[in-house]
């Protein structure tokens, strides 16, 4: 029987050849399953860090309707301040945005040129000087379950001093010599984490006193 050496080594080397497209095929097969969960994985933490921030977005325009109830009413609530939101008296607002009690959350202005009294104010889930959603309302909001915001919002409320006045469709000027008080509300919401924050602000007219206030 006669041997055929350079046929075996011609099937050794197919074999070989084989192995090693075998292998780049798994190397290849293993970096697009790699990939693939990694971009997986970075589409969750998308998904996970809009959802957060929406939340949070929703807890601060909660914060601010809640400011907004608080100072424009109508408030039944027990806690209730409607009377220390009015056209001219601003003396419940104080430097540092009050302490406890009524006062909480109420900013004096701040001198021409200085930096504004919510971009210093302590917005913190443990300040002592910002509003907890609810406090003057009586409202309540669920959080640190679920879907649901790690702590109240918050909010503070500045008085600030206007020339002119609201009424609907027409303008005055700084000369009118008309000069009352209104409001600029800054909230913030917390995301399901504590580091998700977001910002709103709006300025608020109160055309009339309160029932029931002097």
């Amino acid at each position: 029987m006669t041997a055929h050496p350079k046929r075996c080594d011609s099937l050794h080397r197919e074999a070989g050849f084989s192995l090693i497209v075998v292998m780049l095929l798994l190397v290849v097969l293993t970096a697009l399953g790699v990939g693939g969960a990694q971009l997986t994985l970075v589409n969750e933490l998308g998904a996970r860090s809009d959802r957060d921030t929406e939340i949070a977005f929703q807890a601060a325009e909660a914060a601010l309707i809640d400011a907004e109830i608080d100072i424009l009413g109508p408030n039944a609530s027990a806690t209730s301040r409607l009377c220390m939101f009015n056209d001219k008296d601003s003396s419940a607002f104080v430097e540092g945005c009050g302490g406890l009690g009524p006062n909480l959350g109420l900013c004096a202005p701040a001198p021409s040129g200085a930096t504004p009294a919510w971009m210093s104010a302590d917005f913190s889930p443990e300040s002592r000087t910002s509003v907890p959603y609810g406090t003057f309302t009586g409202q309540a909001l669920a959080t640190g379950a679920g879907a649901t915001p790690a702590a109240l919002p918050r909010y503070v409320v500045e008085v600030m001093r206007s020339n002119g006045g609201w009424e609907a469709n027409r303008l005055r000027s700084a000369s009118a010599g008309k000069t009352t008080n209104i409001f600029r509300v800054t909230a913030i919401g917390f995301g399901v984490r504590k580091e998700t924050q977001v910002v709103l602000q709006t300025n608020l007219y109160k055309p009339a006193v309160s029932a029931g206030c002097p």
